[in-house]
């Protein structure tokens, strides 16, 4: 059974590069399957109760099983990335609203995705890059090139019509990825890394959260992943974001919970810090980092008023699964004051 593997973030590239993989198996195979799943069980079934000889695999979130096993037999296969900003954008302009879920929803294939991004039997489409290229044919070859799919200029010329190129009696001139784009994706817009399409906090969001973590961005190791207070939800008003100043009067609750996004798997270190403003007088809190398991727990004790912080070492195994940070305090208070809370990840030595 032959498969093309393709991969890819939420966007303009993806929604590109996967039309266009298919246009290019239409070609080659005639009749083939297609396999959209992240988990690997489901690939195996359909692997077992296959009816075709042929198939297209796409998945935006694969499970950390499945990205093993594709990098293990070392198998051929397409990553299709672009900026997180225009991955935003373009889950706005899809879903028509604007929000932190579409943060978590790129978080979490960015973080699915990373462990692909050096493999080599990749080949990765990056829309900044294929964009200021040559013609939709020329990126075309490369699929065909990478896949042995040995398609004849007939053949890529048909692929052709059904990304983005139009035909008429003039010489045909294959055009460029954005113009294609622009003809068979739904609500496509142009590249727009400054934000201007999203409102500035959320646009600042993605700076802070999405960025640093980039695929294929090589100083990515050194940056932190910052996490800030808009992002999390306030324990005492559930569902809320956040108030910049937390009153602890009250009973031992949770404090503070959330944000649900994710990191790529490997090991990282949390830097939580949060100042008290009025004294709470010994005060234990409790930090817990959970995501499908209990991934790390601390016990602070900040004495006097001022600014704290802690550190907890996790490891992310499964990068699917979302992260959610807990500040509790464990017994009830009189008074006091607690603000400035923040989470800094960095990426173990």
């Amino acid at each position: 059974m032959t498969i093309l593997f393709a991969f890819g973030m939420p966007g303009v590239m993806s929604s590109w590069g996967v039309a266009a993989l298919h246009a290019a198996a239409r070609e080659a195979f005639g009749d083939y399957t297609v396999i959209s799943t992240d988990t690997i069980e489901e690939l195996r079934t359909h692997v077992q109760n296959r009816t075709k000889a042929h198939a297209v695999f796409v998945s935006q979130f694969p499970e950390a099983r499945l990205t093993e096993l594709i990098l293990r037999v070392n198998l051929p296969f397409i990553l299709f990335l672009e900026n997180p900003v225009d991955a935003v954008s373009y889950l706005a302009r899809s879903t028509e609203q604007e929000d932190l879920a579409l943060v978590r929803a790129v978080s979490a294939s960015l973080a699915c995705l990373e462990p692909f991004a050096h493999a080599p039997s990749a080949l990765i489409m990056r829309r900044n890059d294929a964009g200021e290229g040559s013609g939709i044919d020329a990126l075309l070859k490369r699929i065909d090139e990478h896949f042995n799919i040995d398609l004849t200029v007939d053949q890529i010329t048909n692929a052709m019509q059904h990304v983005g190129m139009t035909v008429s009696e003039e010489k045909l001139l294959a055009p460029k990825l954005e113009e294609a784009a622009a003809a068979v994706i739904a609500g496509y817009a142009p590249p727009q890394e400054d934000g201007s399409e999203l409102s500035e906090a959320l646009h600042e969001t993605i700076r802070k959260v999405l960025l640093p973590f980039e695929i294929g961005r090589a100083d990515a190791a050194r940056h932190a992943v910052s996490w800030p207070r808009g992002t999390f939800l306030s324990g005492d008003k559930p569902g809320e974001s956040l108030d910049n100043s937390i009153d602890l009067t009250g009973g031992a609750r949770c404090l503070v919970y959330g944000p649900y996004f994710h990191l790529p798997p490997g090991h990282w270190n949390a830097r939580l810090f949060f100042d008290i403003d009025e004294d709470c007088y010994g005060q234990i809190f409790t930090i817990e980092i959970h995501s499908a398991d209990l991934l790390g727990k601390l016990r602070v004790c900040p004495e006097g008023t001022g600014s704290f912080e802690a550190t907890v070492p996790i490891e992310i195994v499964d990068p699917r699964n979302p992260i959610e940070i807990r500040l509790l305090m464990d017994t009830g208070a009189i008074e006091g004051r607690l603000s400035g809370w923040g989470v800094e990840w960095q990426r173990a030595a």
